[in-house]
């Protein structure tokens, strides 16, 4: 960690704040959890459960329907607390979601809970993340401080899917759910090395509903974040079917993520630089074609290489979109765009997670799925 500290500046044009490098802790020991059994969880409501694919979106549509409506909750009580109480108040739900859900394979009934507790969890801890990173990310090197952050996450989920394939396979999913939770609980030290100082600011819904009609093409481009529920949720049951066991599932995303871990450093220092709407466009074209590519995955080698590309081609789509809109939150009222940010891609994963129900109800193709999903990543051209 000190080496880490005396040689990360060094990226940057100045210092990053001590609040981007307390998030930047927090983050790492956060998804190292999240990254256990992220993957696992469509695959646990598929193959323990017995949810049909279509039930598994059902169980993620209630989840955003329900997020839609709480994130502007969650945005009040983080501009009265402040970010990093944010995160903090989130995580007891995070743990509690993952209880609910492994122990619904012994009472099923606390399934029906769990998606109003993800959905708490998410409206406190998305909105403090993001105006988090656009109230304290320098000016000139946003791009930069993302992508370091943004490259936190995967090296993180190159050995997390990993462990929770081999606690998985070798001593039950709810071990991997477990240890995840324990891991979780102590993503709150970072934040609180040093006090956290924050002005209480009042928020309301009235300021978000009016960046709705300011950047109606923005709102149109977040949906494409409909795709991202479609690569968490039913690509993870793919490529369960495809190798039929945890460990190897985990093993192709762990290979997939160092594959597109050093490009994520690489994307975030081009976005300082050039274009970020141009690399938003050939990004979002490119990731197009790597969905309609999955059609020829029929075994361990070729879901590795289209999900190494896949990965790939969303790091030069999600930094940039993310980048401009940091920029946008803190030119204008940080915590409004934050809550329309969310909702906007919210909407879309709603979207996305509706209809991907109807086309596997009336086809059961897993192709015509990632169809819809490419169909998605061609809005966020329109961010």
């Amino acid at each position: 960690m000190t080496t880490f500290k005396l040689r990360l500046p060094s990226y940057f044009s100045s210092t990053i704040r001590r609040q981007i490098g307390e998030l930047y802790a927090s983050t790492a020991i956060a998804d190292l959890a999240i990254s256990i059994v992220m993957l696992f969880e469509p695959i646990f409501l598929y193959s323990v459960l017995g949810f049909s694919v279509a039930q598994v979106l059902w169980f993620m549509a209630a989840v955003y329907a329900l997020y839609i409506v709480l994130i502007p909750v969650g945005a009040k009580i983080i501009n009265k607390f402040g970010y990093e109480h944010g995160i903090l108040f989130s995580i007891p739900f995070q743990i509690l979601y993952w209880a609910l859900l492994f122990g619904s394979e012994k009472y099923f009934s606390l399934i029906y809970f769990a998606p109003l507790v993800f959905a708490i969890e998410k409206s406190l801890f998305w909105p403090a993340f993001h105006a988090s990173v656009a109230r304290f990310a320098r000016d000139g090197q946003r791009g930069r401080e993302f992508s370091v952050l943004y490259a936190i996450v995967n090296i993180v989920f190159i050995v997390g899917p990993f462990i929770g394939g081999f606690l998985s396979e070798n001593f039950g999913i709810r071990m991997a759910f477990a240890t995840a939770s324990v891991v979780y609980f102590c993503s709150f030290i970072p934040l609180f090395t040093t006090k956290e100082v924050f002005v209480p600011k009042p928020y309301r819904f009235a300021d978000t509903l009016a960046l709705y009609k300011q950047f109606p093409k923005k709102f149109f481009g977040y949906l494409g974040f409909g795709e991202e529920l479609l690569v968490l949720t039913v690509w993870p049951i793919f490529m369960y079917i495809v190798v039929d066991n945890y460990q190897d599932t985990g093993t192709v995303a762990t290979i997939a993520t160092l594959a597109a871990t050093v490009l994520a450093l690489y994307v975030g220092k081009v976005t300082d630089v050039y274009s970020k709407r141009l690399l938003v466009k050939v990004g979002a074209f490119i990731y197009f074609l790597v969905w309609l590519s999955r059609f020829v995955v029929n075994n361990f080698w070729s879901m590795f290489a289209i999900d190494a590309l896949s990965r790939t081609a969303k790091d030069v789509v999600f930094i940039p979109v993310s980048a401009l809109t940091y920029e946008r939150a803190e030119a204008s009222h940080i915590m409004p765009y934050v809550v329309f940010f969310e909702q906007s891609l919210s909407v879309g994963k709603l979207l996305a997670a509706l209809l991907g129900i109807l086309v596997f109800t009336l086809t059961g193709s897993f192709f015509l799925v990632f169809v819809l999903a490419a169909l998605f990543t061609l809005l966020y051209m329109l961010v």
